[in-house]
Order: C-alpha cells, then sequence, then structure tokens
C-alpha cells in the first residue's frame, strides 16, 4: 500500500490527492523516490487518464516524477500496443510485460536490459521451461496452442481437489496453463487469449480476440473495449465488440444527435486492418465494462448481459 500511495501522490491522477501537490514535489526534490511500479493494463490507462486531466504544469510535473521510477512492469492481462507507446511518450518508460499465475508465479518475461517487444511477454526466465501444445497432443513452435510451464516454483496440488489436479497436467510435469499462445520469429511468446474466454470459433476459423481488441484501440474515438464471440447458427459464433467511447467522442456525437461509433463505420475503418472474418460483425456502446478486483475484463459476466 505505501508503494501504491506514493505513486498514486507522484502521479496526482485523483481529484483528491491533488491538494499533495507541493508535498509530492518536494519529496522528489529530497532524493525520496520511488523505484518500480507494477499495475495492470487498466491501472495504467486510469492514470493517464487522469493525466490527460491534468494542466500542463501538472502535466510537467507528473512526467519528471514518473521518469525517476527505475522500472515498470505491466501483467495480468494483455497490454494494447496504443497504452504501451502513449505510456513511453508520456513517461519516458516502455512497460515490461511478462507473464505468471498462481499456480508458479513468474515463467515468461520481456528482458530487462534488451528488446521489449510490444505485443509478447519475452521468454521463459532461468531455470522455467515452456512449450506449446497442439489440440492433438504434439508440441509445435510454430503452431498455434496450450501453453505448458515447468518450473521450480510449479505449485504441487489443487487443496483437496485431485482430480482437478491431475486433469491439469501433462506427462512431464508440465503444467497447462489454459492460455493459447504461438512463437514469433524470435522466440518470443505471444499470448492470444485464455482458450476459454478469448479464443473464438467462426466460420472455421480460430480467432483470437485479444488481437482484434488491439486492432480497435488504436480508433480514435474508443477509449476501452472488449471482444467476444456470440453464438451463431451458421458460423458457430459471431466477433461481437463492446466499445466504450471516449468522451470527446462521445460529446461530438450527443452534439450532432447520432452514436459516437456505429456497426457500419468500424467495419469500413476495419478493413485495411483486419481480415474480413475478423470485423465485428456486431457492436454494442457501453459506459463501462464489467471488471473484476484485478481490473480485468469480466467476459463470462459480458456474455450474461448479452444473453448468450
Amino acid at each position: 500500500m505505501i508503494l501504491y500511495d506514493n505513486i498514486a501522490i507522484y502521479l496526482q491522477i485523483h481529484a483528491k490527492l491533488r491538494y499533495t501537490y507541493v508535498s509530492s514535489y518536494c519529496l522528489i526534490s529530497k532524493g525520496i523516490s520511488i523505484l518500480l511500479l507494477w499495475q495492470v493494463p487498466t491501472m495504467y490507462t486510469r492514470l493517464l487518464q487522469g493525466y490527460d486531466n491534468m494542466d500542463p504544469d501538472q502535466q510537467s510535473a507528473c512526467s519528471y516524477a514518473a521518469k525517476q521510477l527505475r522500472l515498470m512492469m505491466c501483467g495480468s492481462s494483455a497490454l494494447p500496443s496504443p497504452l504501451m507507446k502513449r505510456w513511453e511518450e508520456v513517461t519516458g518508460h516502455r512497460l515490461l510485460e511478462r507473464y505468471g499465475m498462481t499456480e508458479f508465479v513468474m515463467a515468461l518475461s520481456n528482458p530487462l536490459h534488451g528488446i521489449r517487444k510490444e505485443g509478447t511477454v519475452g521468454k521463459p526466465l532461468p531455470r522455467v521451461e515452456a512449450k506449446i501444445i497442439m489440440d492433438d497432443g504434439t508440441e509445435t513452435t510454430t503452431g498455434v496452442g496450450e501453453l505448458c510451464i515447468r518450473s521450480p516454483s510449479l505449485f504441487k496440488e489443487y487443496w483437496k481437489r485431485p482430480e482437478v489436479t491431475s486433469e491439469s497436467f501433462i506427462d512431464g510435469g508440465f503444467f497447462k496453463t489454459g492460455d493459447t499462445v504461438t512463437l514469433d520469429e524470435e522466440g518470443y511468446f505471444i499470448i492470444l487469449g485464455r482458450t476459454n474466454a478469448d479464443i473464438m470459433k467462426v466460420g472455421g476459423y480460430k480467432l483470437s480476440a485479444l488481437e482484434i481488441e488491439a486492432v480497435l484501440l488504436e480508433h480514435d474515438a474508443v477509449l476501452e473495449c472488449a471482444v467476444l464471440g456470440l453464438p451463431d447458427e451458421a458460423y458457430g459464433e459471431v466477433v461481437c465488440a463492446i466499445i466504450v467511447p471516449k468522451e470527446d467522442a462521445k460529446k461530438m456525437a450527443e452534439q450532432d444527435s447520432k452514436p459516437a461509433l456505429t456497426l457500419e463505420t468500424l467495419t469500413s475503418w476495419s478493413k485495411d486492418k483486419l481480415a474480413p472474418y475478423k470485423i465485428p460483425t456486431r457492436l454494442y456502446l457501453w459506459d463501462s465494462l464489467p471488471r473484476n478486483a484485478m481490473g480485468k475484463v469480466n467476459k463470462k459476466e459480458l456474455k450474461k448481459l448479452l444473453g448468450a
């Protein structure tokens, strides 16, 4: 909590903390500085929203304060490329994205010193083994499949759940993470999403909701978005996008008495950025997205709300 409170003071993201503006600047001038910041993508989004609502002097002070940190990391859910780029513009920090789970703590990471590739979670940490297992049970280094991890920090079992424990491991003691992944040309792991939530089966294609979300977030009117597959008799599932428009887009739309974004407009914009079968065919505009305590979008709740 001390770390979070001091970061909040440094970055001045909430109106209730603005009274500490002078004292936080004094902390920096006295050489008292926070070294590390770790957050989920949602928190970095909120920090930037707070930054955008500041006056130029406060923005300058916050950018300066952020530059004093040694390292900023991100995890728990996919880091959208537009967010990574904007954060680097404001703070000078290229977020270090990595991958872990409660069952084994950290397993994959972009390097502390070296190229931090956007859209990836890096390579296995020392003494960690990772492999990709396809639906037919074979291992691949070029295809798509489930990420399996073996590590010294791997847990032993789920408490009093022997059947679940047995189903969670494959031969050799590798743990099945439930995440669908692939490798890029340099061996960096790319998370395509949770197999049971982010992988859609549309007309015979397996699509990554995270990939489509990353593209939609580049649209000028999109603040947040969630993509999921909804049941369809003809295609099995269809691509649905739920979008939270930016405030300025909503205000302009209200003045013109029209939606902030239409499916027709989104489809036209997406044609040069997504394959035809990846373009959303259903669109909902909401004020916010349901999230869990970690800030992750709750797609199970989304499907319930949509009656799927």
